[in-house]
């Protein structure tokens, strides 16, 4: 009895002691400034810098240091901003800051031609740890020089590119993006006028880009040709995939072994060339979202069966929207009538459809309503 009450005020005793030493240390910081720097460059890390810079940096001479020596990762999104403004940002903010710089968003024009200079006066260069770069309303006779010094980047891996003017060929363009040597995620715009230069096919020359997204119109020659740049991809998008100009028959000779996620935001060919195109680059396909406007041709549930069969086995995300040319619910049900066969409903995947008002050229929306398998 006596041993287990002395237990009782040891243990009172220890609480005590623990609750002292709390309160001291809660008492011990009592203002913002008390805390850490190392937790000041973790709650930097959450922000972009421009606002960690316009909220600290007239506080005090510490938090002058800790913006002017920061060891931290800074990310800019400089994406409005004007020209006398930004010559302070550039002097004070980026230019000591240039080697921290994890990430980086331009927009204006003048901004982006102020940073990408002629290399005798770039730095760019000096951004070694630059992995993420977003540069959009990029002009056409700026993109080859930043292209150009995007190679001396150790660390990008991230890049989007969208170009405000229409260039006569891309091919070039492309080659360039295909050489940055680290590159593991590209999304681009950079629209083509109608004239039509063939993309030469890779040898030996391969990017190491996995996930790559094609926000210009492409025709389908010249996507086989690009492929070959590219066989570590494993997530294709491309906003609007086009027929070729000349009416040969398509032959594809890319062939992507890891690919297994496309969408096609539009796609403008027949089923026989998208037939063609997954029997070479969808067989370990896991995910696949189309937008067509077609006859009926796309709209054969057995065609899509003994496709997906023979050469996309691993499907199982098959989410498609075909707008289409009938006018007549009879016809419509029919076609419906085919998606309700057994290799349908094992995978779980169901579709429907509704029509809409007569002015369309393309009444009937056909659409995925589960298609998750």
């Amino acid at each position: 009895m006596e041993q287990t009450k002395r237990h009782r005020q040891q243990n009172s005793i220890t609480s005590n002691n623990k609750k002292k030493k709390l309160s001291n240390n809660s008492s011990s910081i009592t203002h913002l400034e008390d805390l850490p720097n190392e937790i000041f460059y973790e709650i930097f890390g959450y922000l972009d810098f421009h606002y960690v810079y316009k909220a600290f940096s007239n506080l005090n001479i510490r938090f002058q240091n800790l913006l002017n020596y920061s060891i931290h990762s800074i990310k800019l999104n400089i994406s409005s901003m004007s020209k006398s403004t930004f010559q302070y940002y550039y002097t004070h903010i980026i230019i000591p800051n240039k080697h921290c710089i994890k990430s980086l968003h331009l927009s204006n024009p003048f901004i982006i031609n102020l940073i990408f200079k002629p290399f005798s006066f770039s730095i760019i260069s000096n951004f070694i740890q630059l992995e993420t770069l977003i540069l959009n309303n990029i002009e056409k006779i700026y993109l080859t020089n930043i292209l150009k010094q995007l190679i001396s980047l150790p660390k990008l891996h991230s890049l989007v590119i969208n170009s405000v003017d229409i260039v006569r060929c891309n091919n070039k363009f492309y080659c360039q993006l295909f050489r940055l040597p680290t590159l593991k995620y590209c999304k681009f715009n950079i629209p083509e006028d109608d004239h039509y230069d063939e993309l030469p096919f890779s040898i030996n020359e391969y990017s190491s880009i996995k996930h790559l997204v094609i926000e210009n119109n492409i025709h389908l020659k010249k996507l086989d040709a690009l492929l070959s740049y590219v066989p570590q991809l494993h997530r294709l998008s491309i906003h609007q995939l086009n027929q070729s100009f000349d009416k040969e028959t398509q032959t594809f000779s890319s062939v992507l072994k890891y690919l297994t996620h496309c969408s096609i935001g539009k796609i403008s060919i027949s089923f026989d060339e998208f037939e063609l195109l997954s029997k070479n680059i969808f067989h370990h396909l896991q995910v696949l979202y189309i937008l067509k406007n077609c006859d009926e041709e796309y709209v054969n549930a057995n065609r899509w069966e003994q496709l997906i069969l023979s050469h996309i086995p691993y499907l199982k995300i098959f989410d498609i929207k075909f707008n289409i040319r009938i006018d007549n619910h009879l016809t419509v049900e029919n076609l419906m009538n085919q998606f309700n066969s057994s290799f349908w409903f094992e995978r779980q995947w169901f579709f429907t459809y509704n029509f809409r008002l007569k002015m369309f050229n393309f009444p009937v929306t056909i659409y995925s309503t589960r298609p998750y398998r």
